[in-house]
């Protein structure tokens, strides 16, 4: 998918700036990954801001700061289907509907507006080497679109203003000058159906699948799957065999495997991996899993799979995030409530927070705080006997 912008999201209530950034347009499960990183459920509490537009970034000014972050993700991903011809229609629409909103003053451009604009970009004619109300003259009387001058002699049309025909016709036309060329409207704007609100998630992993060699063939596989799905993409995909075909997108509810499923050969075990994610679900274990990946060198499927075996064998406390957390924790464990904010007031925290974490080998994840039970090197392999031995609850730190 075509990246559109580089956001900046945080929470309004946190106490700290440290916010996520995200290139948009983002899946649900992308979205939802980086509240649980804001520490936030709310989107009403969620600030955001465009740090850097890729394209389309004439729409900067327009951009209400009423706007959900998920009307912006839809504006987005509308825009990312875009081709180059159809971007300059939605600039040439926008100018004209600025222009009709100045004439009215109607207001701001809304975001619904943004996106019936972006959804009408094919009724407009889009001439890419129209730049001014000349080009414009010429190329309506040399593509014979001024019956009235057809009669005229050869030796005529060299006394032609065709700066004024060109303001002529495109005033007549309601037409626009763009940047990329000139744009008019050829249809009626068609009203935005209406939005279908967001549905719940049921794949733990969603994976786009195309044909080697035939582009026109492709699939959409929801893991966990049965047998008999799996083999209905197949058919759908015209592959006999999975290296038949190759993955072109990748949606997983651990958004960091996104990067790391790419084989497609590893159908099979991508299942297999699909429902290990539902039973952490289940269990409400998945956000300790996104901070051990995180925590530790985790790059291949096997790693991943190594990870979720050894699981109970990492300490995970969600409420410690950053230095300040991991400080106040300690001290409060060692010392009590009063003691602790005295002291506080007079620590290095910087300092007496990196030995903590080396002390007990831990790492900070914007998930939360990781560290393995036995406080041994996250990135060691784990001993084999301690992982015969499960503990029936996390060793805890100073917490």
């Amino acid at each position: 998918m075509r990246k559109v912008c580089e956001v900046y999201l945080v929470s309004s209530s946190a106490t700290d700036e440290r916010g996520v950034e995200l290139t948009f347009p983002v899946s649900q499960y992308e979205m939802m990954d980086a509240f649980e990183q804001i520490h936030t459920k709310s989107p009403g509490d969620v600030y955001w801001q465009v740090d850097e537009f890729y394209c389309f970034d004439y729409l900067a000014p327009h951009l209400d700061e009423s706007m959900s972050i998920f009307e912006f993700n839809s504006l987005t991903e509308q825009l990312s289907k875009l081709d180059e011809r159809q971007e300059t229609a939605l600039e040439g629409l926008l100018q004209m509907q600025v222009d009709k909103h100045v004439q009215e003053n109607s207001g701001i451009i809304t975001v619904p507006e943004l996106m019936m604009l972006a959804a009408n970009v094919n009724r407009c004619h889009v001439l890419a080497d129209v730049h001014s109300n000349e080009d414009l003259g010429k190329f309506y009387v040399e593509n014979g679109f001024r019956e009235d001058l057809d009669a005229l002699p050869d030796s005529a049309y060299a006394l032609l203003d065709y700066a004024k025909i060109g303001k002529q016709m495109r005033e007549s036309e309601a037409g626009t000058f763009t940047p990329h060329g000139y744009v008019v409207r050829t249809e009626e704007l068609e009203p935005l159906p209406e939005h279908e609100s967001q549905r719940e998630i049921t794949y733990m992993i969603r994976l786009t699948l195309m044909n080697h060699e035939n582009e026109q063939r492709t699939a959409i596989l929801d893991l966990p799957a049965t047998e008999q799905r799996m083999q209905e993409v197949q058919k759908e995909l015209d592959a006999p065999e999975w290296y038949d075909a190759q993955f072109t997108g990748c949606d997983a509810i651990v958004p960091k495997l996104n990067t790391m499923l790419t084989d497609v050969e590893d159908l099979p075990r991508i299942n297999e991996l699909a429902h290990s994610l539902l039973e952490l679900k289940a269990s409400g274990q998945l956000t300790k899993l996104k901070a051990v990946l995180g925590a530790t060198q985790c790059e291949t499927l096997d790693d991943v799979f190594d990870r979720i075996e050894k699981l109970p064998q990492y300490c995970f406390e969600t409420k410690i995030r950053d230095k300040d957390a991991l400080v106040r924790d300690e001290l409060e464990f060692v010392l009590g409530g009063k003691d602790a904010d005295l002291i506080y007031k007079h620590l290095n925290c910087e300092a007496y927070a990196e030995d903590v974490l080396k002390q007990y080998g831990a790492e900070l994840t914007p998930y939360g705080m990781v560290n393995r039970a036995d406080f041994g090197p996250l990135n060691e392999p784990i001993p084999e006997q301690q992982q015969e031995q499960e503990p029936s609850q996390e060793p805890q730190m100073g917490m």
